[in-house]
């Protein structure tokens, strides 16, 4: 910039100020006091160059220097608290506390509509162990600032310095009475309950921050602390903002996945191959099940009903997985099986894109009755959405269901027709068998892929139709154990 203003016109004084403050931000302090300079030099009368140039200079701990730049700043602008506030933060690094009060005490005199002067001069009293004066000063900010923080923040603080730490816990109620996503309110109030001892409401406070009034009561129950200690929740976050989350964490769980092994993204088709070749070898080859087209039909049903018990199996413990982000922030439990949800979902394509590639070379090619796969494949997501969310919401209260996950899973593809045609149950229990609804889409997958046929509308709009009421039975569940869930997975 120095160059340039050889060559052009000069730059105005908020451009070079901006100039001077990138330096200081990066605590360049050479660089910053040798760009106010120049603004001072430029501009004498702009107020900023002598003051945060003298803010420099004190951190390049040229004393001298800075105390000359606020006395010429005092002269020429009588009118700046900030030139006595920042003479006062020298006198402080000089450790001259006698004429740093000095100086704040004129602030208040001389500016008494301006917080600063007040504020700093009740940190500077209580860090001198003069607490009642600090106090007295305090109450003046408080009286005088009702609606700003800082006077209620420093009135918690100066009874956390003296170790009294029942009375800042009523004083940390009082801040979040009036500025209820203020953290400090709940994450200092934390700090006093554990030098209370009470580790239990210290952990309550903390998740306070992100769960507010119904945690509290949720935790604290009828104890006369959760009225003490009342909390109100911070602003949800936006459905799109939401969405956006789910997306961006299981985008970046399939790349750290990916990332793990040699082979990186092979493995979503070596797995899935693998897979069916122990059931083709198995049923197909050994047992002698089914016929010349046995692999087509074996397939059609295997790749559906693998995403879905691998979108189950992996959503089931993502709550209690989750606790960590949970108790960081503010987020729907819901989040945890959503993303594990989505993450299977983008593998899957891959999987059925080998399906269908391997059907060509069957001989099935596309037609239109192939579109038909798209209300097939989009009930099955809504269907593994309810089973999923159902699990994971259920096993961080009763743990144990998590080891019977596998075996449930088991059981179903055996009731689902993945390896024999139905034709082979009998009558008289087709209508119980199809209740079953990962049988009806694994029929519907089949009836397009194979019979080249359009779905049975009234089969999936069944399965579609249930599916859809119980989701909407899960989001309310979702909402009401929202704030109990940080307490149940931690015990």
């Amino acid at each position: 910039m120095q160059a340039d203003l050889n060559e052009r016109t000069t730059p105005d004084a908020g451009s070079l100020s901006q100039w001077a403050v990138s330096a200081a931000n990066d605590r360049a302090w050479d660089e910053a006091a040798s760009r106010w300079a120049l603004v001072r030099k430029l501009y004498p009368q702009h107020a900023p160059g002598w003051v945060q140039g003298a803010i420099a200079e004190r951190e390049l701990k040229n004393y001298a220097q800075s105390e000359a730049l606020l006395e010429h700043a005092k002269q020429a602008f009588p009118g700046n608290p900030n030139v006595l506030l920042q003479w006062a933060e020298l006198h402080i690094v000089e450790q001259q506390a006698d004429l740093a009060l000095e100086k704040l005490r004129t602030v208040v005199d001389a500016f008494p509509d301006d917080m600063a002067g007040y504020a700093r001069l009740t940190d500077v009293l209580a860090t001198l162990g003069r607490f009642d004066e600090a106090a007295k000063v305090n109450q003046r900010v408080r009286e005088l600032f009702p609606d700003r923080p800082r006077g209620w923040q420093q009135y918690a603080e100066l009874a956390m310095q003296q170790e009294r730490w029942a009375e800042a816990l009523t004083r940390w109620s009082m801040m979040r009475e009036r500025f209820a996503n203020h953290a400090a309110g709940y994450m200092r109030a934390a700090v006093a309950a554990e030098n209370l001892g009470d580790r239990r409401l210290a952990k309550t406070l903390r998740l306070a921050r992100e769960y507010g009034n119904a945690w509290l009561e949720s935790t604290l129950g009828g104890d006369s602390r959760a009225t003490a200690h009342r909390v109100n929740p911070p602003q949800r976050r936006g459905m799109l903002q939401f969405i956006e989350l789910v997306w961006t964490k299981a985008r970046l769980n399939l790349k750290s996945e990916a990332n793990q092994n040699y082979l990186r993204y092979l493995w979503w088709i070596i797995d899935p191959l693998l897979y069916m070749a122990v059931f083709y070898v198995v049923f197909g080859l050994l047992l002698n099940r089914g016929g010349d087209n046995f692999v087509v039909y074996l397939l059609s049903g295997l790749v559906p009903f693998q995403w879905f018990a691998k979108t189950v199996q992996l959503a089931s413990g993502s709550i209690i997985a989750g606790s960590g982000l949970m108790h960081q922030v503010r987020i729907s439990p819901m989040f945890f099986p959503l993303v594990m949800i989505v993450q299977t979902a983008g593998k899957q394509l891959l999987v059925f894109g080998m399906l269908f590639l391997f059907l060509m070379l069957y001989g099935l090619y596309p037609g239109w009755h192939w579109v038909g796969l798209v209300p097939v494949i989009v009930t099955q997501l809504i269907l593994t959405v309810v089973v999923s969310a159902a699990v994971a919401m259920i096993i961080p209260f009763a743990r144990d269901i998590a080891n019977l996950i596998p075996t449930g899973l088991q059981f179903v593809m055996f009731m689902s027709a993945v390896f024999y045609n139905t034709d082979i149950v009998p009558d008289r229990w087709r209508t119980v068998f199809f209740l079953n609804p990962m049988a009806t889409l694994l029929e519907q997958y089949r009836v397009v892929l194979l019979d080249q046929q359009w779905p049975v509308w009234s089969s999936l709009g069944w399965v579609m139709l249930g599916s859809g009421l119980t989701l909407l039975v899960l989001l309310a569940a979702y909402r009401r154990l929202a704030p109990i869930y940080p307490r149940v997975v931690l015990e």
